[in-house]
């Protein structure tokens, strides 16, 4: 509209500029008329905006009075622009018989009349444009009714709400969207259902069967002392036992379920659970942990904080040699949270410390130095919880302990989302 709008008025200034011209022709004609007529022409016979000159035989036979006593122009018969008495003026030149005809008006004068023109023929468009446009945005908002009524429903909706929508309340040309949109519900609740369902049959399917070999291979430890084939037997379950928890935990880590469970969590509270519940495990390796916190309370699922400080903790533990050192540092700076942990172990090469947050990835592969039974998935898991919880996380090497450090940075917000 705008191209179009600009565009007639290139066209509409042409054709008033074309008008002027002709204007300026009529009175040239005029005087060439009078002329050939041998009538008297006053010197003011227009105003003393235009000037005019008529040469007979190269003598000045009439002149306006703010014409020069010379020749005004130099020129071939028709248009051009002059400069005169500090003024630019368009001119006219026409040769009749006997006469030389040249007469001029002032181009701001000139100007201004081709703008009067043009405010003539533009003003009734500009006047109607703007109803136009507010009688097309009437028009296309009350069509659009119903498809932002659909939005807002569909934006208010919770994440686990599946059900359908009503389409006798909007109009039959929307009727094929809503059953579509009401069939991908359908099927998106089922597949969340097979996902629960998953969840609990591993549970049952693959830890109950581990719970059933763990105990035979710790009565067969008590004939077979010493066994290397029972060890190595008893390495491997104690492996899958691990991936299979840490694998249930990141599936149970979904949006939706980390939605739903929000609250105000004490990360000091949970930091003292874990330790307290993990305990026994680092009293064997006669291990050293040191929790440095004020109570810092964040927005977020308290599982899943409690699973991202145990597997920070178990990995620093395993890492860690006997008689090693584990630190805990939690710190509230300003609209943040920081939650550090260190170790004394042989931390992680900076070439792998982005990789190691990938899962299934672990540093040296299967034949780990450090010969800890792990999955590659503790860290995984670290870093899909600090995602969800809009965090970011840093590993390096310990400037207190010389071994890993990971510092995780959570922005504190209300349950509202507010900081």
């Amino acid at each position: 509209n705008f191209i179009a709008a600009l565009q007639g008025y290139r066209n509409s200034s042409q054709a008033a500029e074309h008008l002027a011209d002709q204007q300026l022709a009529d009175k040239g004609r005029l005087l060439a008329s009078l002329a050939e007529n041998n009538v008297n022409l006053p010197k003011n016979i227009f105003d003393s905006n235009t000037l005019f000159q008529i040469w007979q035989n190269d003598r000045l036979h009439a002149a306006s009075a703010n014409a020069p006593q010379n020749k005004f122009l130099l020129a071939n018969s028709g248009y051009h622009f002059v400069s005169y008495s500090g003024l630019r003026w368009r001119t006219w030149v026409f040769q009749s018989s006997n006469n030389i005809i040249m007469i001029a008006q002032r181009y701001d004068e000139y100007s201004k009349l081709t703008e009067e023109i043009l405010l003539e023929a533009m003003l009734p468009i500009i006047w109607i444009l703007p109803i136009i446009g507010l009688l097309v945005w009437v028009i296309i908002s009350i069509g659009l009714k119903p498809l932002t009524k659909l939005a807002t429903v569909l934006r208010k909706r919770d994440v686990s709400d599946f059900s359908p929508i009503e389409s006798n309340k909007y109009p039959k040309e929307m009727t094929t969207i809503i059953i579509s949109m009401n069939q991908l519900f359908i099927r998106l609740s089922e597949a969340f259902e097979r996902e629960k369902r998953f969840s609990a049959d591993a549970a049952h399917e693959l830890r109950t069967p581990l719970a059933a070999i763990k105990v035979c291979l710790h009565n067969l430890e008590d004939k077979l002392t010493g066994n290397e084939n029972l060890n190595m037997l008893k390495i491997s379950v104690n492996r899958m036992h691990h991936s299979i928890e840490q694998i249930l935990a990141l599936h149970r880590l979904t949006e939706e379920q980390y939605a739903a469970s929000l609250g105000q969590c004490d990360l000091k509270h949970i930091a003292q659970l874990i330790i307290t519940e993990m305990h026994s495990a680092i009293d064997q390796k006669n291990q050293t942990i040191t929790l440095n916190a004020e109570s810092v309370f964040i927005k977020g699922d308290s599982f899943a904080l409690a699973l991202m400080l145990r597997n920070l903790i178990d990995n620093a533990s395993k890492y860690t040699p006997n008689e090693g050192n584990i630190q805990i540092t939690l710190q509230k700076k300003l609209n943040q949270v920081s939650v550090l942990v260190e170790d004394s172990g042989p931390g992680i090469p900076q070439q792998d410390c982005s990789r190691v947050l990938d899962r299934f990835y672990r540093v040296g592969g299967d034949q780990h130095s450090s010969g800890v039974i792990g999955s590659g998935l503790g860290l995984s898991i670290v870093s899909h919880i600090v995602q969800l919880h809009g965090g970011n996380i840093y590993l390096s090497r310990s400037d207190y302990l010389g071994g890993l450090a990971v510092e995780i940075v959570f922005i504190l917000k209300d349950l509202n989302g507010d900081l």
